[in-house]
């Protein structure tokens, strides 16, 4: 049933699995509102009587932007679990949902009585989606505000769901001060995290050797080797073409890519253990 109801007398859900609502978006839509009217009507139900919304807060936000008197509304009669499914289904069907009101929403409903695999039927998304969204909950709280206001990568934080809080927020710190440059340093310091707490915290006390000196020119002949061969092949190419090649033997063009495209999987393993040798470092 539809009916136009006054504007206060509709108030909104309080377990509405979104929270941020863009207010330019929110806006344009006011100012749409205003010059086309409504052309949706919002879901409500009634509540002690008034009528809380199930779907369309947006548009029951954008009447307040316009000072409206009241909105058109479709009135339904269900009950608290299921006005809680049909708001997730709601905002699932948006690409701006964040993944942390995703997780709490889905936890919410998990908390009513739904298993994971129930609930992904109803509302038509995969279980691995409930579970890793879900596990996010496991992160400390500063870390998910970060991950709610973009400021760390839900890539990244997917990551660090399983390590005890300390180490989370440790390894954001050292993100977001920039001692861990990307994604591969965030993963070298979280599996570096779960070794230790695998291997019984046998790092905790880990102190550093004291260099000799065959250690030393050992490292400096290795910064001057790979300087010298990046030098060597960079002075053979210009403008991304290998001019040495061409001018020289082009025949030998398919030999060579297939010596770098082996030496370019021994530096990429020699660059991962590196890079968990450094994180480990800074966990120390």
């Amino acid at each position: 049933m539809k009916k136009r109801i006054a504007l206060d007398l509709v108030i909104p859900n309080p377990n509405q699995p979104r929270k941020h609502f863009d207010p330019v978006k929110l806006r344009e839509l006011a100012e749409s509102i205003r010059e086309r009217g409504l052309i949706q009507a919002i879901t409500v139900r009634p509540v002690d009587g008034k009528f809380m919304v199930v779907g369309g807060e947006r548009r029951w936000r954008a009447h307040q932007l316009i000072d409206a008197a009241d909105i058109l509304c479709e009135v339904v009669k269900i009950d608290d679990n299921e006005m809680a499914l049909q708001a997730i289904v709601e905002n699932l069907a948006r690409a701006d949902i964040k993944a942390m009101e995703e997780a709490r929403a889905f936890q919410a409903m998990l908390d009513r009585g739904w298993t994971v695999e129930k609930l992904a039927k109803d509302i038509g998304v995969q279980q691995a989606r409930i579970t890793a969204r879900t596990a996010l909950l496991n992160l400390d709280e500063t870390i998910q505000s970060l991950v709610d206001s973009n400021q760390f990568p839900l890539g990244h934080a997917n990551y660090l769901v399983d390590l005890p809080k300390h180490d989370q927020v440790q390894i954001v710190k050292l993100f977001t001060s920039g001692k861990l440059k990307d994604w591969s340093g965030v993963r070298a310091a979280a599996q570096s995290a779960r070794d230790r707490i695998q291997q019984g915290g046998m790092f905790d006390d880990e102190k550093r050797p004291e260099p000799t000196k065959d250690d030393i020119a050992a490292m400096g002949r290795m910064e001057k080797t790979v300087e010298r061969i990046i030098t060597a092949i960079a002075g053979g190419f210009k403008d991304g073409e290998c001019v040495a090649l061409k001018s020289v033997d082009p025949t030998k063009a398919d030999k060579w890519a297939d010596t770098l495209a082996a030496a370019s999987r021994t530096i990429r393993t020699m660059e991962a253990q590196l890079r968990e040798s450094h994180a480990r470092a800074m966990l120390v």
